[in-house]
């Protein structure tokens, strides 16, 4: 359903962009380049710690004197990072870690502009990673694209489907729908008989918001939010390499996580035809 909404979202931009290039309005280019500080939600790596690329073109759309539609191409770095580290909570020592997602990216957005200095900027964009790698303690892991689903480990007719649950307790609830017995603890039963997620969604859908700023002619700073609409990973968390021990004990930290991307972006923007634009603009108030 999901999916839907987006592509009904993106016809009606275009739906709604045609009439401007009916009244031959100047579509003005952009070309971007920027900087990434992204986290994943859900994972056990807290704050923007990732750093990356943020670069592309795009074109702007004008459908009145102060609106525009916006479609991109991008090439967009995300991921997670977080350093060698202690948990005093735990008295454990907590290794580096690495997640790299490098996705081609394509926003669709709508801007409302005032007095032709400042535009806030909402829409959707739709990314498929091009590059993915994970690393723990520098070790390079098997991960791979995928649906980012847990699975069971020995399949069987019957068997209740998982690929949804978003918390312990939904999947507790299937594990004993399944037959399982109620009086083996959970930190044991779900390492015997489900297995982790080893890969991450190959799409992502994003809603976006943006403030942009005029600096100078066809020169503009701009500020970008982006958050994923659906999971790009459900993932299980151990207390061991080996996934052989569930983290239930510790209540910052959930067993059962489902990831999303979460990024703000720097980026600056210039924007070509812009004086051409204006100047059409101000012949037609005329």
């Amino acid at each position: 359903m999901k999916r839907h909404r987006i592509i009904t979202i993106l016809l009606l931009a275009f739906i709604v962009a045609s009439p401007a290039l009916l009244h031959a309005q100047i579509i003005k280019g952009e070309v971007f380049l920027g900087g990434n500080l992204t986290q994943v939600d859900g994972d056990e790596c807290y704050r923007f710690r990732k750093l990356g690329v943020h670069a592309g073109a795009g074109a702007l759309i004008p459908i009145t004197n102060w609106m525009d539609v916006g479609i991109e191409v991008l090439f967009n770095q995300k991921g997670a990072y977080k350093r060698d580290s202690i948990n005093q909570h735990l008295g454990l020592y907590t290794g580096r870690y690495k997640l790299n997602l490098n996705y081609a990216e394509i926003p669709v957005m709508i801007y409302l502009t005032d007095k032709d200095r400042y535009s806030l900027g909402v829409g959707v964009s739709y990314g498929r990673i091009v590059g993915l790698q994970e690393y723990i303690n520098d070790q390079a892991t098997a991960i791979r694209l995928g649906d980012g689903q847990l699975h069971w480990k020995e399949e069987a007719d019957g068997r209740p489907d998982i690929s949804h649950v978003a918390d312990i307790k939904a999947l507790t609830d299937k594990l004993y729908e399944a037959g399982y017995s109620q009086n083996e603890p959970i930190e044991d039963l779900v390492p015997r008989t489900i297995a982790n997620s080893d890969s991450y969604r190959a799409h992502d859908f994003n809603i976006c918001a943006d403030l942009r700023v005029r600096l100078w002619e066809g020169i503009h700073a701009e500020l970008r939010y982006q958050y994923s609409l659906a999971p790009i990973r459900t993932r299980l968390f151990y207390k061991d390499a080996n996934e052989t021990i569930l983290k239930t004990d510790d209540r910052r930290v959930q067993p059962l996580q489902r990831q999303y991307n979460n990024s703000i972006t720097l980026r600056v923007v210039y924007i070509f035809n812009e004086r051409r634009a204006k100047a059409n603009k101000d012949g037609m108030k005329k």
